[in-house]
């Protein structure tokens, strides 16, 4: 029976749309941990716990969601390889609501999209079940626990614990009768009970997962009826809900009826779940609308009538961690089985009949890069002629969605943003987007993404962040460790941005339960996400993982996402054995790329450029101390609290992303090297960001983003916004506003090593700005530039290095003006300049306003932020001024300041702006936050800066309905696509001539050492294989084998004399500078060369020469990847 579109009548929420859960919350931090001593700690005065519906709220602050509790902690300490100095504790979150009478007989669920780290949900005093991985979305059935027609209670509580400077942090609750959830406990730097000691998740870092606590994002309620779609919520629901995906694609441009453009044709699929809890079976069928961006109807198709079947209702589980995944041991404690001895991850959904549809051929709008276009896949369920006795799907339906003279009752609806494209992969151009090539280049990010001043950002903001990376000409982002939330994917749907999306991990592989925790996180993750067309790659690991573990993940992609074309692979791929199970390989650093690994599948760069340097520094010409002042530890020096691995300025950081992007664009498919190896890459990192910092004396966060943690944009933005773009583009690195020379500029505080840091010495050299180096960076069409200095020509350059860098000597950087870049192409034709001024003395403050598309929402929750920019006269930035800016905010908002580099609180040093009143210019301009109050009105800020007028800008806030059933839909920002499909530029074909000028290839043939399939970080020193013999920072090595080694075993370095001893099977081996043979028990043995110190104080020799000496260890070279294998083999079995 065909159905086109029934009028819908009745409430929105009537038949099973959600609404944004976000309104009339209260928040108390509870700063106590774990949950049972936060619940004790805030009984109220008659004994109540926080979940009671009798519990009396003393000092709890009304939120709106998504909230976070600290994020005025982030970027306001001295950073740490562990990351930030925010609070991780327990929070405490309570809401009442009404289920209207009318309710009844349906089903009530609830969708977290993202809570760090757990979630234990109450719902009228009544624990409704519990979440603890932190990373995929998940829900809970509240049926059971409601009360229609009455007011309603529903409790959180929340922990954002994690590894690194804790004494313990939440591990998982195993799933038991006899256990109290909340109460298992990882032990870091104290000790816990053994009873209550469990498997913590591998990804709960807080150096590589920054720990923004709270309910941070979206939350949404859905009333049901006893037959339903389900959702996509694996975890509590045990359910995957619908999943759309287009098939037997035919590429090439046409019109539909209306004239509408399109790109292609395709069938499309749904397959929906539907769950029946009446008792008795059901006939039904689904009806799928295919939904213009503009509301109008692309097309319809629908599925057969066919028999639901039904179990009765469900309860919810309060967790579905395997009860097969621990055991009692012989103390009565609950330990976790072998990977071997559990069973295999549960996949299946829940008492379900699964519904499918299939459309014939119809032309689409598919999405790509440059055309993201998003359809509204609406799907129906229905049934006619219900005859259940008693039956309130009937009863709930009537007069919402019905047509009641054929007796059809629509029972449920769904509405999926998703797009369309086909994915693929040709060995000869790399990744195809609707058969079209697409060089995938960007950025490396982690998942929390988060901002200054306001920790988490509202939707709309992460449109704005998406939007800024397509400016810099990037289309790709490798979410790193875990899963980014449904709020960054949406953005890139909306924006164009492929990603890669991972599940749950750190840095090596795991085994036993905190393995199948991977697997069920990856498990949960696919089945949230596998409609997002921005997803193309699926990561098993943030490292290599073994040839089973490979095969489980793509064997787990195949069963859940087996049609939209992905790629399952891994950061790190090292064997033949692991290639063949996997889809696609990552490497770091071009370690161990080969053309047999393209011909299998992409390869993606995953991290490349890890250097750091803070936007405030220019270069070592400019004020006030002519260099980046600092505590450095040198170069391949050790990570450490208290030092700073890089002495980079701006412009050294430019030149190194230019060093590294060269690189991979050269052996990208088609690329000058003719290698043929690369299909994306990514540059470490996007955004300054508050974890895994190296500059832990002068920085307040890791300094390796493309834009600040603002998103400021720094200058390694215009960098990659210039190399990464096809069009002919220049940009000159640096400012114009050099001083004077004289007896006192450009001096600077020259520094010594004294064994630990490079510490000044009080003596002071100069710099000659009568002969700086200037640089100019020019996309890859740019054969020639030519630099003018006040319209004088000082310099040509048609010879760059590393592909993208012209370099321009000797320039007398105090001659004031302006300087200008002019660019030709291969045809000798100007395509391109860039020019800066000298700007004048700071003489006004520019402020403007940036709000969502909307305006600013009076929810309590919205946020708008303020540029500010120090100008002369003319309107030009002032590069210099580092001032501070006072600000004043008058009216209906909250303001939240700002973000500046360098400035934290820690020892001897109290300078943080984080929700401070001011903030500092860095390089002329800077941006701070407001955010909304829940009464709309006038807002005015006030900007003022010593020796200048204050400036204010105003704004008014919007109002908005507070009220759960009026959030429909968040507030985001869609691009305008226009009606003309805008044709794929993100192919990258070779320009020849420039290929035949610029690439300059390597002289030695570099790989890298494995030790049992793991990398060890060698502090900066490339390994190289020297004919045969393989040249490494053997001491880096030695000491990751320590680790696992100690007891079979040992070395010594002896720094002064140059020295390394170690000693193993009753041998002793000798190595030192100067001398090229070992000393193997007082016998000589010859080397290939001898040992020498690098430039970062690395002791480096012949590591083969060494190596095997250690009792049972074996080691040979891969030469199809470049590989040098150590092994031993007991150790790598266990």
């Amino acid at each position: 029976m065909k159905v086109d579109s029934i009028k819908r009548k009745g409430e929105y929420m009537s038949i099973g749309k959600g609404i944004y859960f976000h309104y009339g919350w209260k928040f108390l931090l509870a700063d106590a941990f774990p949950l049972k001593d936060a619940l004790n700690k805030w009984r109220d005065a008659e004994g109540h716990f926080f979940y009671e519906t009798a519990y009396k709220e003393e000092n709890w602050e009304e939120v709106t969601l998504p909230h976070t509790f600290n994020d005025g902690d982030l970027f306001r300490d001295r950073i740490q390889d562990a990351g930030s100095g925010q609070k991780r504790t327990m929070a405490f979150y309570r809401k009442w609501f009404e289920v209207p009478k009318n309710r009844q007989g349906q089903k009530v669920l609830i969708q977290f999209e993202k809570v760090r780290q757990t979630c234990y949900l109450y719902v009228n005093g009544i624990l409704a079940g519990y979440h603890e991985n932190g990373v995929a979305p998940f829900g809970f059935d509240l049926t059971q626990y409601i009360r229609f027609g009455e007011k309603n209670l529903i409790a959180v509580a929340t922990d954002n614990t994690t590894t690194r400077n804790i004494p313990f942090c939440i591990a998982e609750t195993p799933n038991a009768e006899d256990v109290e959830p909340g109460s298992y406990l990882q032990p870091q730097d104290e000790e816990v009970s053994k009873d209550k000691e469990g498997v913590g998740f591998f990804w709960n870092c807080n150096d590589f997962n920054p720990s923004v606590g709270g309910l941070t994002s979206p939350v949404r309620l859905y009333y049901k009826p006893q037959v339903y779609l389900t959702l996509p919520l694996y975890s509590n629901l045990l359910t995957k809900g619908c999943y759309v995906y287009g098939s037997d694609y035919e590429i090439g441009a046409g019109k539909d009826k209306n004239g509408m453009e399109l790109s292609g044709s395709a069938k499309t699929t749904v397959e929906a779940e539907v769950r029946n809890e009446t008792g008795k079976p059901v006939v039904a069928w689904i009806c799928v609308d295919v939904m213009r961006h503009d509301k109008t109807k692309a097309f319809s198709f629908q599925s057969k009538p066919q028999e639901i079947t039904s179990w009765g209702a469900e309860e919810s589980s309060l967790s579905i961690v395997p009860t097969d995944a621990y055991k009692k041991d012989e103390n009565g404690h609950y330990v976790p089985v072998a990977e071997e001895e559990a069973a295999p991850t549960r996949i299946d959904s829940k008492n379900v009949t699964v519904v499918k549809a299939q459309s014939g051929r119809e032309g689409l709008r598919l999405w790509s890069i440059d055309d993201p276009y998003l359809y509204r896949v609406v799907v129906r369920l229905y049934t006619k002629d219900c005859a259940i006795d008693g039956c309130t799907v009937c009863d709930s339906a009537k007069g919402d969605a019905a047509d009641e003279k054929a007796g059809i009752m629509c029972l449920d609806e769904q509405e999926i943003e998703t797009g369309f494209c086909k994915i693929g992969y040709d060995k000869n151009q790399g990744v195809m987007i609707n058969d079209a090539p697409v060089w995938l280049r960007g950025y490396a990010q982690r998942a929390t993404n988060e901002w200054a001043a306001i920790g988490i950002a509202p939707e709309w903001l992460k449109d704005e962040d998406a939007r800024l990376i397509k400016e810099s000409n990037a289309n790709h982002i490798r979410w790193m460790h875990v899963a980014a939330a449904p709020s960054e994917i949406r953005a890139f749907d909306r924006q164009g941005i492929i990603c890669t999306q991972p599940a749950g991990d750190k840095e090596k592989e795991n085994f036993g339960r905190q393995w199948d925790q991977r697997v069920e996180l990856m498990r949960d993750v696919i089945i949230a996400f596998r409609n997002h067309p921005s997803i193309v790659f699926w990561e098993a690991g943030n490292n290599s993982i073994g040839k089973e573990h490979m095969r489980e993940m793509r064997l787990l992609k195949q069963a859940l996402d087996p049609s939209r074309g992905r790629f399952m692979g891994c950061r790190t791929i090292n064997t033949e054995e692991v290639l063949v199970e996997s889809e696609y390989v990552g490497t770091m650093l071009n370690r161990h790329a080969a053309r047999f690994l393209a011909e299998h599948g992409p390869i993606t760069e995953t991290e490349y450029s890890r250097e750091e340097a803070p936007r405030r520094i220019w270069d070592d010409f400019t004020p006030p101390d002519f260099d980046y002042k600092n505590k450095w530890l040198g170069k391949g020096g050790r990570k450490q609290p208290g030092g700073d691995f890089y002495d980079l300025t701006s412009e050294d950081l430019a030149l190194a992303n230019a060093k590294g992007y060269s690189e991979f664009f050269n052996d990208r498919i088609g690329g000058a090297s003719h290698h043929d190896w690369y299909s994306a890459c990514a540059a470490l990192c996007w955004t300054d960001s508050a974890q895994h910092g190296r500059q832990a004396y002068s920085e307040n966060g890791r300094m390796s983003g493309r834009v600040d943690a603002a998103r400021n944009k720094k200058q390694s933005f215009d960098v990659f916004r210039v190399m990464q773009s096809k069009k002919p583009e220049v940009k000159i690195v640096g400012h114009w506003n050099y001083p004077p020379q004289d007896e006192k500029k450009y001096r600077y505080e020259e520094k010594a090593f004294d064994g630990n840091f490079w510490m000044a010495t009080g003596e002071y050299g100069y710099r000659d700005p009568k002969h700086k180096t200037v640089y100019v960076i020019a996309s890859d069409p740019i054969a020639k530039v030519e630099l003018y200095v006040n319209d004088d020509l000082v310099g040509s350059c048609d010879i760059p290095q590393d592909t993208f860098v012209f370099a321009f000597p000797n320039v007398d950087i105090t001659r004031q003006g302006k300087v200008m870049a002019i660019a030709y192409d291969y045809d000798g034709k100007q395509v391109a300049a860039d020019t800066i001024e000298t700007a004048g003395e700071p003489a006004k403050l520019e402020l403007s306003v940036k709000t969502s598309p909307n305006g600013l929402l009076a929810d309590g929750a919205d946020v708008a932020f303020i540029d500010v920019r120090v100008t002369d006269n003319e309107g030009r930035i002032c590069p210099l001024c580092d001032a501070r800016i006072d600000f004043t905010l008058e009216g209906e908002g909250n303001f939240l300041g700002g973000y500046n580099s360098g400035r934290f609180d820690g020892p001897n040093k109290q300078d943080n702006v984080i929700h401070q009143n001011f903030l500092y210019a860095e390089c002329g301009y800077n941006r701070v936050f407001l955010r909304s109050t829940k009464k709309a009105g006038a807002i005015r800020v006030t900007a003022a800066m010593k020796g200048l007028s204050p400036v204010s800008v105003k704004l008014n806030s919007v109002p908005v309905v507070l009220e759960d059933e009026a959030l429909t839909y968040l507030n985001v920002s869609y691009p305008d696509l226009g009606d003309t499909i805008a044709p794929n530029n993100q192919d990258y074909p070779a320009v020849t001539a420039a290929d035949l000028a610029k690439y300059v290839p390597e002289t030695e043939q570099y790989c890298k050492i494995l030790w049992n399939g793991q990398e060890p970080d060698t502090r900066g020193v490339r390994t190289v294989n020297k004919n045969g013999s393989i040249w490494g920072a053997v001491i880096c090595i030695l000491e990751r084998m320590k680790g696992e080694l100690g007891d079979v075993f040992d070395y010594e370095y002896d720094p002064q004399k140059e020295r390394l001893t170690l000693t193993s099977g009753g041998h002793t081996v000798i190595a030192q500078t100067h001398q090229t043979h070992l000393l193997v028990d007082g016998k000589e043995n010859l080397m290939d060369g001898e040992p020498y110190i690098s430039e970062s104080r690395q002791f480096v020799m012949e590591v083969n020469a060494i190596i095997t000496y250690i009792e049972g260890v074996t080691a040979y070279y891969d030469d199809k990847v470049n590989v040098f294998r150590v092994e031993h083999k007991k150790r790598k079995e266990k």
